[in-house]
């Protein structure tokens, strides 16, 4: 095996136990928060995007309305999301993410962000300028890869490389 198909067997060994690794986080979060990983996945979404409706979040998770509707309810009696009206249109509701998600997040991800700060700390302006372009376009592959994807392409996706 030539040291170039080594290396990328062992970049593919390092992205597939990062994925391993991001799923047991996930599921230590989810039981910490006392919440499924859907409903993770949904704060995650407000959090990370901001206030959304419900046609925008159900997409972005991949839940139906029946299904998206169910978790809101659960997320919002134990008070983690709140639903309002749209300010530009009475008709529609916009979901966000309440304060009370806040320090559950900050004990659970505090520690984490830290030590990922410390981390990337080590690499120089162009390494990480490298790390982030291949985070997006692996994410932008992964998000039209599997059962069920938009398989529409998409301007991140992988190039070719004139490296050998």
């Amino acid at each position: 095996m030539s040291s170039r198909a080594a290396l990328v067997g062992a970049a593919l060994g390092a992205i597939r136990r990062l994925g391993t690794e991001t799923d047991g986080l996930d599921q230590r979060a989810a039981n910490h928060f006392g919440i499924g990983r859907t409903d993770l996945h949904l704060i995650d979404r407000l959090r990370s995007e901001g206030a959304q409706t419900p046609t925008q979040l159900a997409r972005s998770v991949g839940l139906t309305s029946g299904g998206l509707s169910i978790a809101l309810e659960r997320l919002e009696r134990i008070g983690y999301i709140r639903r309002s009206r749209h300010p530009d249109d009475r008709r529609r509701v916009l979901v966000e993410a309440t304060a009370a998600v806040v320090p559950i997040e900050d004990e659970v991800f505090g520690p984490l962000i830290q030590e990922m700060i410390s981390l990337l700390d080590n690499y120089g302006d162009s390494d990480l300028s490298t790390i982030r372009d291949f985070l997006d376009r692996a994410a932008a592959v992964i998000s039209q890869s599997g059962p069920g994807a938009s398989s529409a392409p998409d301007a991140a996706a992988p190039r070719t490389s004139s490296r050998s």
